[in-house]
């Protein structure tokens, strides 16, 4: 027997579509920006990010910043800029956002939001066997010391050998340089007895270079890495905020901390 759907059925048939188009529909993200977004970073710092020999950039912030794009269905732009600039370039709307592990602080937020999306540790890293017995930051005093320019782990290295001048003990050798990997290059090549970097950076280094580089020290305290974005931006700021939310929801961030060798428990 022929089977036809008669009047009814089809209006029934109708609603129905209706209802799922519907709820399709509040599923759907809404993209703050069109077409593309820039996102300003200082590719130097891996496994968050780095250059390949070819000059490609990559790493786990280049991957979230794609992911983020694919949500938004629109395109993730790089646009480069030294880790000094990448707030003075937010301010200057070479970018929209700055995305280049960087920390939340109370300074930086107070002229631009950010939102978290990394937990992490600073630590100090020595040539393999620690041969200058660094155990903690109390220990760097006298010593050769190689760090990033401009960060707050500098910040931090000024203020410790500022304690060691008042407390009449022997200040560091405190060398600054433009990346991470240039200040660990110090090490490798007997100029520096330690590197004060994140212990993302710290396993990234003692993998690329086997044998050479040990983790003396992991200071307790947690450091919260940001996407930032300019305070008049806050339809891109809630975008933020809801995209993170749904990459840590649906195990992006997971995947792609595992793609680095980082700790998945960082990015929960």
């Amino acid at each position: 027997m022929k089977r036809s759907v008669g009047p009814l059925s089809l209006l029934a048939l109708i609603a129905a579509l209706a209802v799922v188009g519907t709820a399709g529909a509040s599923h759907r993200v809404n993209a703050p920006v069109k077409g593309s977004f820039k996102y300003c970073d200082n590719p130097t710092f891996p496994p968050l990010e780095s250059k390949t020999s070819s000059g490609k950039v990559v790493g786990f912030d280049v991957d979230m910043a794609n992911a983020i794009a694919r949500l938004w269905k629109v395109k993730a732009k790089f646009v480069f800029s030294s880790f000094g600039g990448l707030l003075p370039a937010l301010g200057a709307k070479r970018c929209d956002v700055v995305i280049s592990g960087i920390f939340i602080t109370p300074d930086r937020v107070k002229q631009y939001p950010a939102v978290s999306y990394m937990k992490t540790h600073r630590a100090l890293v020595v040539k393999a066997g620690n041969p200058k017995s660094i155990k903690g930051p109390d220990d760097l005093s006298g010593k050769n010391v190689a760090v990033q320019a401009s960060t707050k782990y500098e910040e931090y290295l000024k203020s410790l050998n500022d304690q060691f001048k008042s407390s009449g003990k022997d200040q560091m050798n405190l060398q600054s340089y433009p990346g991470d990997e240039d200040a660990i290059a110090q090490i490798l090549l007997g100029r520096a007895d330690a590197v004060l970097t994140q212990d993302t950076s710290g396993a990234y280094q003692k993998k690329k270079n086997p044998g050479k580089l040990a983790i003396a020290y992991l200071f307790p305290e947690t450091d919260t890495f940001g996407i930032y974005y300019r305070k008049s931006d806050t339809k891109l700021g809630a975008a933020l905020r809801s995209a993170i939310k749904t990459l840590k929801k649906n195990g992006t961030l997971k995947v792609l901390a595992k793609k680095q060798q980082i700790p998945v428990s960082d990015v929960k």
